[in-house]
């Protein structure tokens, strides 16, 4: 699905005459929004599949709208149009989880993300990204220069290891959006997390690395995971994923072992609090 920045309409009526109200700033102002907030207008999503939709949620005074995914499929093998995709998965449940691992890892790149019931089906509810001013498409068709490259440059590297370690199928330079204040914001997940301990392209880790991500890594073990991931993600997912981050946490020891410290680790601030995400099932 290809991210954008356009908001489909409210009501004309309360368009022309109600006030914008105000937005919650906290991930957890933002998750109770998206778990008990009325749904007061739903519009198409330009370029999305049918099983997604964009809803406009009211809580106590504030407001936002969300992207709703109720898709969930699983096929040991698909035919696509140039090769055939193993273990084949495309689910909303993989919105949640990258949400939750993101906020496991301290990045705070992938918006919130909760679980909730749409029009009696479970659904990712992931929060409509603020103040988009292009997705990296654009930023690349147009030759669109970030005012300061190395941060962007690092926040990139982040997106790179991300899906790696997610093993995501479907990335693209239209889901990955870019706000008013030059931070990367990752969307759409939901083909990832598949069950292969390997990785889906090795050359991407590159060699630049967070210093805090590599240490979250690191700190992921199985019982967390299960524990944070509990009915979405199964014992196969989540053995593939730690698979993935042995591999990914061994590329940056074996760079470490030589070459200096400084010229793999990176120190980029993190952009969550400290704290839990909901487990609200």
């Amino acid at each position: 699905m290809t991210g954008t920045r356009f908001l489909v309409s409210l009501l004309a009526s309360a368009a022309m005459t109600a006030p914008l109200l105000a937005s919650p700033g906290s991930d957890a102002e933002k998750e109770r929004l998206l778990l008990e907030g009325t749904i007061v207008e739903t519009g198409d999503l330009p370029g999305g599949s049918s099983r997604s939709v964009k809803a406009h949620l009211r809580l106590d005074g504030l407001e936002h709208s969300a992207t709703v995914h109720t898709l969930d499929e699983w096929k040991a093998s698909f035919q696509l149009v140039d090769r055939t995709e193993i273990d084949f998965r495309d689910s909303y449940k993989n919105n949640i989880a990258a949400y939750r691992l993101d906020r496991m890892l301290g990045l705070g790149m992938v918006p919130v993300t909760v679980l909730r019931n749409y029009k009696g089906e479970p659904a990712s509810f992931m929060w409509w990204v603020d103040d988009v001013q292009m997705d990296e498409k654009r930023l690349l068709a147009e030759k669109v220069q970030p005012p300061n490259p190395g941060t962007w440059a690092r926040q990139k590297y982040i997106t790179l290891i991300f899906d790696e370690l997610i093993h995501n199928y479907d990335r693209n330079t239209g889901n990955l959006l870019i706000d008013d204040e030059w931070r990367l914001w990752m969307i759409d997940h939901t083909r990832s997390f598949k069950v292969f301990e390997e990785l889906r392209n090795p050359g991407n880790l590159g060699t630049r690395c967070d210093r805090d991500l590599l240490v979250a890594l690191r700190a992921l073990d199985a019982s967390a995971l299960q524990t944070t991931m509990g009915g979405l993600l199964n014992p196969d997912q989540i053995q593939g994923l730690l698979g993935r981050r042995d591999i990914i946490v061994k590329h940056f020891d074996d760079l470490l072992a030589t070459k200096p410290e400084v010229l793999v680790l990176f120190d980029l601030p993190s952009r969550v609090e400290t704290r839990t995400p909901l487990l609200v099932e």
